[in-house]
């Protein structure tokens, strides 16, 4: 027998979440989304694989498959770096500042992990890209019977995606340095319109077949 999901190693992270810790936090908790997200469009495709109605698509599906798994893991990495990164910072917080040069090295380490966290954020946002990309192949191509699968996988990749987003600009705003904000705010706008725009597509596609 399955052993229940309340029973699994996943009720640790979600009451971890739930208490006075300062990690895992909102990052991470986008992270393990997109990572169900993706393995969301991954099922989509195995259960397509092997329908002789969807043999056209066969090599489509295997290739979701393989993408999902290595995304899949992407986004598990990405929730334990979300953690670690915001401990960095609340090192560089913590560091003392009685002398002009603790002042200094302070405000310097405060820099390089404000711009560590703003790039650990800014990768979540455009791995959820890749995910959707798979959900909008699954959605337009796989079995019609798990069309909603691929909806929840695009729906939980923008969730992952605007949570991230949200991060990097919390972030950004410790950064000085002018030239890395300019090219992150860039970064980070066109992923938020392509994320928007391929939900929207996603969507769309869904209901049309729904209702076919």
């Amino acid at each position: 027998m399955t052993e229940p999901y309340s029973e699994q190693v996943f009720r640790r992270f979600v009451e971890d979440l739930n208490s006075s810790k300062p990690a895992p936090g909102g990052g991470s908790a986008a992270a393990f989304t997109g990572a169900m997200a993706s393995a969301l469009a991954g099922m989509t495709a195995h259960m397509t694989v092997g329908k002789k109605s969807y043999a056209a698509v066969e090599e489509e599906m295997r290739d979701v498959i393989a993408r999902s798994g290595k995304l899949q893991q992407e986004m598990l990495l990405l929730a334990q770096e979300d953690a670690d990164v915001f401990g960095l910072v609340l090192d560089a917080y913590r560091m003392p500042r009685s002398t002009q040069a603790e002042k200094d090295a302070r405000d310097a380490e405060l820099q390089r992990t404000g711009k560590l966290s703003v790039l650990a954020s800014l990768r979540l946002s455009e791995t959820c890209i890749a995910i959707l990309r798979l959900a909008e192949t699954v959605v337009r191509k796989g079995s019609r019977l798990l069309v909603t699968d691929g909806a929840a996988s695009a729906i939980l990749a923008r969730a992952c995606l605007r949570v991230a987003a949200y991060n990097v600009q919390a972030n950004l705003h410790t950064v000085t340095d002018p030239d890395f904000v300019s090219q992150t705010e860039t970064r980070l706008r066109d992923c938020r319109n392509l994320g928007h725009d391929l939900e929207r597509e996603i969507l769309a596609e869904v209901e049309r077949r729904l209702g076919a």
